[in-house]
């Protein structure tokens, strides 16, 4: 007997993310949220790759500024070219400026359902000190944001894991991983956090496939997720811990509205 889906947004399996916006940097790790990018977007759906060359950044180098420049337009041109060849998008170009900027501008205007960056390696400390694109990002993005890392792309996650903590956000978050594990073949983990002090009647009554954890969402979600899995949690006080923490990919939706 299959188990019964908990109530979600009406958008189907097929539709979910069908506008793909995916930033590229000069670094590798936005190659990987490229890859990425593809496997997540909806057949028949547009992928746009913008590669965005953070000139402003050559002023740091004093006199070797235009060597700098020329430098970080060629790695970045670099990057785009390999970055289409992995997610073969319907459209691609180069700019200029600083990429949280550029992507925060291109997601409104495009309209994106889902802006993908790659996760550069940082410590947690480091990334709220220094404002890591990703953390700006997860703070006002008004689609769905994709942290990518290595671990699956560009075949598909082996686990979409999603934590489920009675809150609406987790049960959006639970409704969209079961659209996008209906759609890539994909085993669907739901992580039940016996600290969120669920109702486990209704537990039972909703789903037969749910593993109870002890502890938070945090540790839950990290204890059942592995480097190959996609990790899909709601916008919320959680999700920049556990974008920052686990080792996967990890898929942030926006805001219910």
């Amino acid at each position: 007997m299959s188990a019964a889906h908990p109530p979600g947004p009406a958008t189907g399996a097929a539709s979910i993310f069908d506008r793909v916006l995916v930033g590229v940097d000069e670094t590798p790790e936005s190659l990987v949220g490229a890859a990425q990018a593809r496997v997540l977007c909806a057949p028949g759906g547009h992928l746009a790759v913008v590669a965005v060359a953070e000139t402003y950044l050559a002023a740091h180098a004093g006199m070797a500024a235009p060597l700098a420049r020329d430098v970080v337009e060629s790695d970045t041109a670099a990057a785009l070219e390999r970055a289409c060849e992995l997610a073969d998008p319907d459209e691609s170009r180069i700019t200029t400026g600083r990429l949280v900027d550029v992507l925060r501008d291109e997601c409104r205007s495009a309209g994106a359902s889902l802006l993908v960056v790659g996760a550069r390696p940082h410590r947690r400390l480091g990334a709220a000190a220094f404002r890591g694109h990703d953390v700006e990002l997860l703070e006002d993005a008004t689609c769905a944001l994709l942290v990518a890392r290595p671990g699956w792309g560009p075949s598909r996650p082996s686990r979409i894991v999603v934590g489920v903590d009675g809150s609406a956000a987790a049960r959006a978050a639970e409704s969209t991983a079961r659209l996008l594990a209906d759609r890539l073949g994909a085993e669907i983990t739901p992580v039940v956090p016996l600290a969120a002090h669920p109702d486990l009647e209704l537990l039972r009554a909703e789903r037969e496939d749910g593993v109870l954890a002890t502890g938070g969402v945090v540790d839950a979600v990290s204890h059942a997720a592995t480097e190959s899995s996609l990790v899909v949690v709601g916008r919320g006080s959680d999700a920049a811990r556990i974008a920052h923490t686990l080792r996967c990919s990890v898929l942030v939706l926006p805001e219910a509205r």
